[in-house]
């Protein structure tokens, strides 16, 4: 594997690991929005949403160009310029890595996730109140989205490997 090549796999990563952070941004954006509006009205509200908006397109912005637009982003931070060799010996294909790498985000994503939601299930039941007055509807449905998510990755990174590999040729 070239150096290039493996700079490229770790760059790919860290774009799909952004990718699923950036939804931490959406129960922010509905907290703050719900807080404001009701603490200081709308006068406030309005700003702190367009900044969310604004700080959720950077983060999907970054994340897509350290998934779509690695071979530039590698030659603007120079980092295979340092290295002695210009091969790493492995015998496992760039497409494999990058599988192992989705799976180990979705995997890592459905942990984190799952317990919360297994948590949210579990006060809902306790409040028994309808889902419609639910305080923490929000968040379940997070949760919920996050641990989907994450298991999607887990069970399809072959979809995504291939998508990532369409979307760098074109």
């Amino acid at each position: 594997m070239d150096i290039k090549t493996f700079w490229n796999i770790i760059l790919k990563g860290i774009g799909l690991w952004l990718l699923l952070n950036c939804l931490y941004i959406f129960p922010q954006i509905a907290v703050t929005l719900f807080t404001s509006q009701f603490i200081e009205g709308w006068n406030t509200a309005i700003p702190e949403l367009v900044l969310g908006i604004i700080a959720l397109f950077a983060y999907v912005l970054i994340a897509c160009l350290f998934l779509f637009k690695t071979s530039s982003l590698l030659s603007k931070l120079g980092l295979e310029k340092h290295f002695t060799e210009n091969r790493i010996d492995t015998t496992v294909s760039k497409n494999t890595v990058l599988k192992i790498i989705v799976i180990l985000i979705g995997g890592t994503t459905f942990i984190d996730s799952f317990p919360n939601l297994i948590r949210e299930i579990f006060q809902f039941i306790q409040q028994k109140e309808l889902i419609g007055n639910y305080p923490n509807l929000a968040w379940l449905i997070f949760h919920f989205i996050k641990t989907l998510i994450g298991y999607l990755l887990m069970t399809n990174s072959k979809v995504l490997v291939k998508f990532i590999d369409k979307q760098k040729e074109k």
